[in-house]
């Protein structure tokens, strides 16, 4: 699939600073890592990590002892594109959620966003 770009950023900073986008939950799984937020998720597939008080984690197909949860409820601040590969998400404790993509045949993050005129909308990389 595509790598990450200046696009999806505008999007995910237009939800941030229209709305209070904190995550409301949080799916740790062997397949894959959900996060939701109050009008959008992201599915991820590849590696995730994150900054919880000020200690990194990560997350890479398997379920872990990191504190995931710690990140209910916070408020994201804005997205920052890191990299092609890496998107980021900063919120306002401080604490920052990376998001990784590949480029390759099969799906690695899906943002899936509120329907719009009856028809779903994603982005997919």
């Amino acid at each position: 699939m595509n790598l990450f770009n200046e696009s999806i950023v505008g999007i995910l900073n237009e939800y941030f600073s229209e709305n209070e986008e904190y995550v409301e939950s949080i799916l740790l799984a062997s397949y894959g890592f959900k996060i939701q937020f109050v009008n959008f998720d992201v599915q991820c597939e590849e590696r995730v990590f994150a900054t919880i008080a000020g200690k990194r984690y990560e997350w890479s197909d398997a379920p872990t002892s990191a504190p995931w949860g710690l990140l209910g409820r916070q408020l994201a601040k804005r997205a920052v594109l890191k990299s092609p590969e890496l998107l980021s998400i900063e919120f306002e404790s401080g604490d920052v959620f990376d998001i990784e993509t590949a480029e390759n045949q099969y799906e690695s993050v899906i943002f899936n966003f509120p329907p719009q005129d009856g028809a779903l909308v994603m982005e997919i990389f």
